[in-house]
Parts: C-alpha cells; structure tokens; sequence
C-alpha cells in the first residue's frame, strides 16, 4: 500500500495527487551520459550555501564511510529499531537481526538482479519499489544507487555496513547503515525483500538505507513513483493523469509502448476506490513492465510489488481469453508472482495514471527519449520579496537564457525541483513559467507568457514543462502558489541546442508581461504576427499622466504613438504596465491621422472617427496588466493614444505591437 493524499485548494490551476533566490547556474552536457544517469558538469558562482552539487566519493564532500574496527561489526548509534520505526505497535513484534543471524549464505544479490526480486512487505513503500523494480534490470543505473563494494558480506572484509546512493537536489548523496533489519517471526524481514531468494537481501538493506535517508521507515510510507525515480537516477519523471488527460487511450497506449521499448521506465496507480476489486490494491503504484497486441486486443504487462496478489479479469493469468495465443506472440507467467496482462479498456477504468520515466525527457510524448542533450541548472531559493506567490508571478526568481540564431527551433523541456526536508509535509505547490523577453530597454523588459494554459500548480517535488522555441532570449520564472512560502529550488533546462548566456534578470528591472500571440484570425483567414514592436514609457506626474478625455486640460499630454501602415495588415496591441501594485486602469484610443502629438482640440475633433476593432469597439479602458486590442489597418497613419484614469497616476509601461506586414511605430510623450 502506501501511496498517500496530498492536495491544497488555490485559485490558479493545478494539479492534486491522487497517490499514496540567489542565482547558481550549472552547466551539464548530457551527450555522453550512457545509462548512469551522470553528467559532466562545470559551474559558475555556487551559491554558498549549496556549494557542492558534484557527484560525491568518498574523497569528496559527503557522508565517509563509517569506520570499524577488526573484527568488529558496525552498529549505527542513532538508527536503532525504535529511531526507524517510530510506531510502537509495529515495534512491539519485530526483532533487530542481521542477515548473518537469519540465513546460512547471505549475500547482496543472487545471480544478478530482476524485477521480480521486489517483495514489499509491511513499509509503505510502493511507490518506491515499483520505481526500483524498474531499474532492477539496468546493470549501470542500478549500479549509481548501490555500488559495487556496498556490502561485503561474502567476504573477510565484512564490517555490517552497506553503501547507497540517492540523487537529490543536483547531486549524488552517499548513506551508509548497519545491516540490522526489522525481523518478525525471528526470520522473516518485516520490510521489502527478496521473493525469489530468502539469502538474498538487496532489496531488505536499500529499502533500509532509504528509510536512513529520510529519517525513518515511517518517513518513507506513501509517495509518487515519480519522485522515487529521481531519487534513483536523477532523471524525469512525467505523470499523465487520465481523468485531466486529453489525450485518447490508443494515444496513451502507443506512448507506454514506445516509452516501455526504448528503455524507459513506466508506473501506474489504482485509486482507493477500486481496493479489492478484481484482485487489484487500492492506492498502491505498480510497475508497469511491457505492452503487447493480440486478437486486435491492447494489453498491459503490470507488476504488483508485494510479488503476489494479481488481477483476476479478462486476460489475467489463465483467463479464456488466453486460448490461442502462443506463448511466443505474448510472453506470459501462470503463477501468482504479481506480474500480470490487464487489457487497455479495463487499465483506463481501473488505474489512475501512469508515470513515465527516462534520463531525459520525452518531449514530443511519443514515448521514446528525445535528443535533449543539454542541461543546465539553475540554483535559486523563494526568499523575502522573491518569494512572490502566484498572484504577484513575475516578482519571483527571474532566469534568462539565449537560444542561439543558429537554430530554426528548439525544444526545451523545463524541470523544477524543489528542495524538500520532510518529504511528506514540505510541499509547496509549485510550477515554472517560461517567457520570451520581447523588448528589453536595459531599465524594462517586456515578456511574452508561453504555455499558460497548459501550466498548472503541482505539490511535487519535481514538475516539468515542454515549450518549442525560436532563436532570441527566454525568461524562466519559478513560483509557488502563495506568497511568503520560502525554500531552495532547482531548476533544470534539457534542451535540444546549447543555450548561452545565462543569468539573473536583475532585481532593478521593471517586468511587465502579456499573453502569446503568434497569429491573427479575421474572417476566417489566419495571418501570421511575424513583426514585433515596442515603444517603453513611463506615465510622470506633471509631465504625461493626463488621465480620461474628460480632464480636458491635461488628457492630450499623455503618450501618444504614431502608427504607419504600407499595406493592409492585421495589428494586435497589447499595452502593459509594470507588473507591481497597485494595479492601474489603464485605456487606449486609435484615430485616423498621422498627426503626433495632437492636442486636445484635436481629439475633440476625431473622438467619433476613432478606428474600431475586429469587436466592433472604439477604445480599450480596464483594469488590467495587460490590454489588448485587434484591428485590420488599411495602408495609412494612425495615432494611438494611450492613457490612465486620473491624471498624475505614475506607472512604466510599453506598447507592443505585432503585424503579418511590417510596420513604422514612433512614440511621443513617453516620459523617456
């Protein structure tokens, strides 16, 4: 069992589990990873107090591997039976042995390692050993997690230790523990074990070790198989959801497939609601462990991490459905071992995602590992005035990078981590924007928010985010849903080129943001904005804060924006504000003259021939960080005024302006 719930309500979208600043930029070629999962990485300015991100040794900083006398045994003094499990009327029937009292040829693995290996036992642990259950038959990546000197029991130079690696944050941490484990009828592990081989004790010891990791066995009950993967390999973890999913089961289907054959590691999760039905566990992860087709039938190969106890419907072990097909065409097990085939209609009905898992991410969701062979790390932190929350989004953590002119598209896929010191409580939910930066004048920038809709908040420790993008320079701006919440973060950008020049976007920076816009639809024809613009001001009390035409004597002193046009084309303005309270009404007026700027008598006069909009409106006039408005221009100039409610309201904005046919833009009285 042991996959737990953990949701918080808040108003911007996100995503709930249904299972049990500084700047520090890392720089990470994946090109030659191979299966480990290690990167070779250079750094620039660590933050101090995260100044070590390396892949940890025994030379390096780190836990050391206990020293033991001869002829002794190590006994860790602050993981005893009762420091590990915390609950007492667990405690009360165990007994704290080690293999060498329970079994006459203990060894750390039996001819190798398999999936089937993983039995869990009375831990929550699920989660994480359908994730290790996965890795099980990878030689390297298995390897990274429990080294090849970790436990010595077949030898003279046994001393009790055994050596784990887990990823967390950026790096390689090494635990060490004493191989006393938690016993219950004097030779039974009370915890995950072997269930193919009683001396063998693998999977007893790094279920342990993992427990030390977070404190306690008790510490380590329920969890997303996702976050278990990047514990175990450093990669990324994507969860589809099915009941949010838009996508259609054969696509989910052909994904696993694909995800399952090339090498990918693959989860899923029954609900609470479907505990004991057809034999399945309700809010417990499984393995997902292989995808086949038969009688023009879709079927899942899943695997219960308890080693027994399976599905009992259609095209379970020795169902009909089975008469007639080879064990050639479909490889199948008759023996209650926990492996089973479930067909794609009954896995949609009775799981509730599935997790898919790879070192780099699967950008185009076909389910195989793209050719993401950049990485680089952010470090950062939420903290005082940057830990802004969703309501104030752009006042948090800013990162820039370039996407070199060299490319005609890149995909990036975005990763946040966020670093957590009780897995089960510290969680915030949390997600990452990315934004293309417009216009920048050294004093303002201005952004352009890519992939809102499809960003949600999540309370996991890692989330991820796809985006394709175009040569020029992103803003990455991570967040959590209320302001105040403060920690540490990772950010990491798997790309398909290298990216340059990263950075903070400095402090001192005024930021203001619209919506993506890439094309323009009018009477049923589609243009494409291939053209950007931008005029910055600032509206000054005294100087060009004329507020409403009713204030007659100051209304023309506001920004005024010469528009010319050589030939028909569509236009779309966006005005925005700086992105700082309060929030200002903010309006726009277009007119039919080239004249800037013009005064008031002159406004008076063209009031009623102001051009309309593709909604059929004359002006724009909310309260809002961004106004837009549409308009189909014949060859001309036109004057865009710009202004607030009340004179003398102070507020930095800019215009933007995006057309299919190149335009002129001239700003007069921008207060710059």
């Amino acid at each position: 069992m042991g996959c737990g719930n953990s949701s918080t309500a808040a108003p911007p979208p996100t995503r709930q589990d249904r299972t049990d600043g500084g700047n520090d930029v890392v720089r990470e070629d994946t090109t030659d990873r191979g299966t480990t999962g290690g990167f070779a990485q250079t750094s620039t300015g660590l933050m101090s107090q995260f100044h070590d991100f390396r892949v940890s040794s025994d030379d390096e900083a780190g836990e050391r591997r206990p020293s033991v006398s001869s002829g002794e045994l190590y006994t860790d003094p602050e993981f005893g039976l009762h420091d590990a499990i915390t609950d007492a009327s667990t405690t009360q029937n165990l007994a704290w042995k080690r293999p060498i009292e329970i079994s006459s040829n203990p060894k750390l693995f039996s001819d190798g390692t398999t999936r089937y290996d993983i039995g869990q036992g009375g831990a929550g642990t699920c989660w994480f050993l359908s994730t290790v259950a996965n890795i099980s038959e990878h030689k390297a990546l298995l390897n990274q997690v429990i080294p090849e000197d970790a436990y010595m029991v077949e030898t003279e130079a046994y001393d009790g230790v055994f050596h784990a690696r887990f990823w967390r944050f950026g790096k390689w941490e090494d635990v060490y523990i004493d191989d006393f484990l938690p016993i219950i009828h004097d030779t039974k592990p009370w915890g995950a074990r072997s269930a193919t081989d009683d001396n063998e004790f693998w999977v007893c010891l790094l279920e342990k070790a993992f427990a030390r990791y977070h404190g306690s066995y008790n510490a380590v009950y329920g969890g997303q198989p996702g976050d278990a993967y990047l514990a175990l390999t450093g990669g990324v973890a994507e969860r589809i959801d099915f009941e949010d999913s838009d996508d259609k089961p054969r696509k989910i289907f052909s994904r696993i497939r694909n995800a399952v054959n090339s090498g990918a590691h693959v989860t899923c999760v029954v609900p609470d609601e479907f505990n004991k039905v057809y034999g399945l566990v309700g809010g417990h992860a499984y393995s997902l462990t292989g995808a086949a087709q038969t009688k023009g039938v879709s079927l899942l190969r899943i695997r219960n991490p308890w080693g027994n106890t399976e599905w009992t419907g259609d095209w379970s072990d020795g169902s009909s459905q089975w008469d007639g097909v080879s064990n050639d065409e479909v490889p199948r097990a008759v023996i209650d071992d926990g492996e089973f085939w479930i067909c794609l209609d009954d896995f949609m009905t009775y799981f509730s995602q599935t997790t898919i898992c790879a070192l780099t991410p699967d950008f185009d969701m076909d389910g195989s590992s793209d050719s993401l062979n950049y990485v680089t790390n952010m470090y950062g932190e939420w903290q005082g005035e940057t830990a802004a929350g969703y309501k104030n989004r752009l006042l948090n953590p800013r990162y820039l990078f370039t996407v070199p002119d060299t490319e005609t598209e890149a995909a990036v896929v975005v990763q946040l981590i966020q670093r957590r010191e009780n897995r089960q409580v510290d969680n915030f939910q949390v997600r990452c924007d990315l934004y293309k930066v417009l216009a920048d004048s050294g004093e303002s920038a201005v952004l352009e928010m890519m992939g809102d809709h499809t960003n949600s908040y999540c309370p996991e420790a890692q989330c991820s985010f796809r985006h394709k993008v175009t040569p020029g320079t992103y803003a990455i701006v991570p967040s959590t849903v209320d302001a105040g919440q403060e920690k540490p973060f990772l950010i990491r950008v798997f790309s398909s080129c290298s990216v340059s020049t990263v950075r903070e976007l400095p402090r001192s920076h005024k930021v203001m943001a619209c919506e993506q816009e890439t094309s323009f639809t009018h009477d049923g024809e589609n243009y494409p904005l291939s053209y950007c613009q931008s005029v910055h001001g600032q509206w000054k009390a005294g100087v060009n804060s004329g507020g409403q035409i009713s204030h007659r004597d100051s209304h023309a002193s506001n920004p005024q924006i010469v528009i010319s046009v050589t030939q028909q084309t569509p236009i779309v303005l966006h005005v925005v504000q700086e992105q700082c309270e309060p929030r200002m009404p903010i309006g726009l007026r277009l007119y039919p003259t080239g004249n800037a700027p013009l005064d008031i008598d002159e406004i008076y006069d063209l009031y009623d021939d102001a051009i309309k909009d593709t909604d059929g409106a004359q002006s724009k006039f909310v309260q809002s960080w961004d106004v837009d408005a549409r308009y189909m221009l014949q060859p001309g100039e036109y004057n865009l005024t710009l202004h607030m409610d009340a004179p003398d309201a102070e507020k930095t904005f800019a215009l933007i302006v995006k057309s299919s046919a190149p335009v002129d833009v001239r700003g007069y009285q921008t207060g710059l």
